[in-house]
């Protein structure tokens, strides 16, 4: 029981130092760039319409005629299939074997 204990609380403090961490990162980098309010001017996504997409790269206005679900089929291929089915045996493999630790405790 001590030993559970000991690990979620190394656990907690070490997802609150990551959480921290990425505040004060992102508290830099929009001190680096200038104000967060306004867009980045090298790329820049607005959702427009009916799924359709406003782009702007490096101030040229670009406008998606495709919408996103018929862009989604269009690109899969045998390699984004094999990446998806990796995923999804690690994740099975991953589910299994926390399963089984927590079994086992």
């Amino acid at each position: 029981m001590k030993l559970t204990a000991k690990f979620f609380l190394l656990v907690g403090v070490l997802f609150a130092g990551i959480l921290c961490g990425i505040n004060l990162a992102e508290k830099g980098i929009q001190r680096i760039e200038g104000a967060s309010d306004q867009p980045v001017k090298g790329f820049y996504i607005k959702k427009v319409e009916n799924g359709r997409f406003e782009v702007e790269v490096l101030g040229k206005q670009v406008v998606t005629e495709d919408t996103l679900s018929s862009a989604r089929t269009s690109s899969e291929n045998w390699i984004s299939h094999t990446g998806n089915s990796v995923r999804n045996w690690v994740v099975t493999a991953t589910r299994n074997m926390m399963k089984w630790i927590m079994d086992k405790l």
